[in-house]
């Protein structure tokens, strides 16, 4: 079973851009997070790690693009996962914490995942999911894949003892 961090690099020079979860990369986790041998956090705030670890035990199947995601509206880049092989995709922003992107996300309208006033012209209908310092959205018109996401983003990570919510 591979370890919070690992990711497979499919980039063999070929000019292939996706990484696939599954096999090794390093991550780093946030200061003060507790984790893993694999040095991935397992409760706290979430890393990129511990986003990957969870879409994969969640059983799905998903790709990296290799180009992060940017929106002016957000002010961190995101990492962009294409879902199932299919036009469907997860878009994940992590914050260096939950008040930052609290500031971001209350600035959305979250039936349209666009800036209050604005739309943005979505492929498909997007759904926001907030956890600690997490966003996510999520476009697809498949409503088992934008609920499996959901719920596998949107519990967030174990509270470390102690700290109280």
């Amino acid at each position: 079973m591979p370890a919070c961090g690992d990711v497979a690099s499919r980039r063999d020079g070929a000019g292939d851009s996706a990484a696939q979860i599954g096999a090794t990369a390093s991550a780093t986790p946030a200061q003060g997070t507790p984790a893993t041998d694999g040095g991935c956090p397992k409760e706290g705030d979430w890393a990129i790690c511990s986003v990957e670890d969870r879409l994969l035990h969640a059983g799905l199947v998903v790709e990296r693009r290799e180009e992060p995601v940017r929106h002016d509206f957000l002010s961190v880049p995101g990492a962009a996962y294409q879902v199932g092989g299919r036009d469907d995709e997860v878009q994940v922003f992590i914050y260096p914490s939950t008040a930052e992107r609290t500031r971001d996300t209350d600035a959305l309208d979250s039936a349209t995942a666009s800036p209050k006033g604005r739309r943005v012209a979505w492929g498909a209908p997007p759904t926001l999911v907030t956890s600690n310092n997490l966003a996510a959205i999520i476009i697809s018109l498949n409503d088992r894949t934008v609920e499996r996401l959901a719920l596998a983003l949107g519990a967030g990570l174990p509270q470390p003892e102690g700290k109280e919510e």
